[in-house]
Order: C-alpha cells, then sequence, then structure tokens
C-alpha cells in the first residue's frame, strides 16, 4: 500500500517553528488549512464548504530555509507524504496524522484572510491576434513563432 501524497495550496495558519533534534537536524513545524471553496455566483464571492486542517513538517537544509521564508498568513502550493507521528506520553501512546513536506513553494501573502474571496472567478480569454506566441506549437514548428524550428532567444 503507497503512502498518500498531498499536492495543493494551503494556508499557513501558525508561526513557523523551527527548533533541532538531540542529532542536530532541523525541523520546522507549521499548521496547515486546505480550504474546499468554489465561487458562490448568488453571493459573488468565493465560499469555503469545508477546511482539513494538518500539521506540516520539513528537514535539514529545507527547515532552515522555508523557516526564513514563510510566516503566517502565507499561501503556498506543498506537495507532501502524509504519516503518523507517534510518542508516548505519561504512558500512554499518542498519534496524529503529519505531512512530510517535499516541496513548498511561496504563493502570496494573505492579508487579513480576504485575499481570496475578493478574486473574481477566472475566464479564459482568447489572445490578441497578433500575439506571435499565441499561435498553436503544432502549426508553428513547436516555438509559437512561425515556421522554423529554432528558439526565439
Amino acid at each position: 500500500m503507497a503512502i498518500p501524497t498531498i499536492s495543493d495550496i494551503a494556508g499557513i495558519i501558525s508561526t513557523p517553528e523551527l527548533r533541532f533534534t538531540q542529532s542536530g537536524k532541523a525541523v520546522m513545524s507549521v499548521r496547515l488549512a486546505f480550504n474546499d471553496s468554489k465561487y458562490d455566483e448568488q453571493q459573488q464571492k468565493w465560499v469555503n464548504s469545508k477546511t482539513f486542517y494538518v500539521d506540516g513538517q520539513a528537514w535539514e537544509q529545507t527547515a532552515e530555509r522555508l523557516a526564513d521564508q514563510l510566516a503566517q498568513g502565507d499561501q503556498v502550493y506543498v506537495v507532501g507524504r502524509i504519516e503518523t507521528q507517534t510518542w508516548e506520553r505519561d504512558g500512554e501512546k499518542k498519534s496524529k496524522p503529519v505531512l512530510n513536506l517535499s516541496t513548498v513553494r511561496k504563493l502570496a501573502k494573505n492579508e487579513g484572510g480576504q485575499q481570496r474571496q475578493q478574486q473574481q472567478p477566472r475566464t479564459q480569454q482568447a489572445p490578441p491576434q497578433d500575439d506571435p506566441w499565441a499561435t498553436p506549437a503544432a502549426q508553428s514548428g513547436g516555438w509559437g513563432n512561425g515556421p522554423d524550428t529554432e528558439p526565439a532567444f
């Protein structure tokens, strides 16, 4: 059975925390929220129907780099594997799911939680007719700039 992988956009809902294990390895922990949202035509805004919360972790150089770059309120694209973290406290075994992050890309800072709600739904527009890059690759030799096969740069 494969370990589940998540790749999606999430919001950072806690300040990233960088700490070090007893052996000296850096680990960054952060709380993430994944929203299931859709654009409501009647309300003319984005609405969240469900939210999935999970703790994310990054290790070693990735942890140190991300701890400097990320902040609460940031929107990020993440890829990671869901794993079970286990520990024992007062003789009782505990566990929780953790997203072990392999890729994190900062997208935008979410000012006051309103950024996504203010966005309008995206509609695709036809490119201007004089745009040489708008030519489909199959008709233009693969580079979008005419019949030659050399790149434009």
